[in-house]
């Protein structure tokens, strides 16, 4: 019984290790099918550990750049299972800066991913992560504890769902009026046609965000709906909205106390809306839609929506 235990011993030890260098050549193919599209994804060494229950292969100083974005942490863990290389484990205590033009975003450690591969290699993958920040013009906007969940379907649509506890929006989003338990369900449409260096031409042409449904609150205010995002060729945002909720007012007044709209403008919008809201049996719908610039109510210019040109000098 001896003798076999350690014929299993040694048969696991070569397994192991040959499993290992299988992970380290899948990361090498990877490095190098992202450089073909222009990505660079590079580190300075690798530590390896995790014997005998995973293959732990730790990136350090990592690098990764994308067009005009840069990407930077210390170190990356990248887990696998001996016997289930189609399960990997992306985890990292380091924070994670990003920075694009003169805007940058922080996403804050712990960071835990998840990919798993079927057998037709289609992927399921997820993302938790306890919190980002986005700078903006020296503006700090915050994503608490945010979880993202991606599938591969057998369509050319690529299907998500994403949670946020807390979303803290400047100027109007910010302390007792910030946006909480936001739930986003869709689909992103004809994403195996994405194109990292051609993303605006490919969402201007073929692609687009269809969300199913979304809800969330802001200093209890309900709001469920569902909507499609895109854009056009001049890379102006067109988007129609459907929301469903009985206090809309509360919201717009929320716009007006932060000066994002005048008192006018409140005047007029709480008009339209009193007047939806008589005529509706059952929670109010409305029309929300961006396009040339804007976002309008029921068909009134409420805000500017910015050009993404400026995220696009080329």
């Amino acid at each position: 019984m001896l003798i076999i235990f350690i014929f299993f011993i040694i048969l696991y030890y070569f397994f192991y290790f040959k499993i290992e260098k299988l992970t380290e050549k899948h990361l090498i193919t990877f490095q190098n099918q992202l450089h073909e599209n222009n990505i660079n994804f590079s580190w300075k060494n690798v530590d390896k550990s995790g014997f005998p229950y995973r293959i732990v292969n730790k990136l350090k100083s990592v690098e990764i750049k994308i067009n005009n974005t840069d990407i930077f942490l210390k170190s990356l863990d990248i887990i696998y299972q001996p016997w289930n290389i189609k399960h990997i484990l992306i985890k990292t205590s380091e924070k994670i800066d990003i920075t694009h033009m003169n805007n940058s975003i922080i996403i804050f450690p712990d960071i835990l991913g998840s990919i798993v591969l079927n057998e037709n290699n289609e992927k399921r993958v997820s993302f938790n992560f306890e919190k980002i920040q986005v700078i903006i013009d020296k503006n700090i906007n915050e994503i608490s504890k945010p979880e993202i969940y991606i599938r591969e379907q057998e369509n050319s649509n690529l299907e998500y769902s994403i949670t946020i506890k807390e979303l803290f929006f400047y100027p109007s989003f910010m302390e007792k009026n910030s946006i909480r338990n936001l739930l986003i369900n869709g689909e992103l449409i004809n994403y195996k046609d994405f194109n990292i260096n051609k993303f605006y031409d490919w969402f201007s042409s073929q692609g687009g965000l269809d969300i199913d449904n979304f809800s969330l609150n802001i200093d209890k205010i309900l709001i469920k709906g569902n909507a499609f995002l895109g854009l056009d060729e001049n890379l102006d945002i067109q988007s129609s909205i459907s929301i469903e909720t009985n206090e809309l007012d509360k919201l717009i007044m929320i716009l007006k106390n932060e000066n994002v709209i005048t008192k006018s403008l409140f005047e007029t919008l709480n008009i339209i809306i009193k007047a939806i809201e008589i005529s509706s049996s059952n929670i109010p719908k409305f029309s929300i839609n961006i396009q040339n610039g804007y976002l309008s109510l029921m068909g009134i210019k409420i805000i500017n929506i910015p050009n993404l040109k400026i995220l696009n000098p080329n």
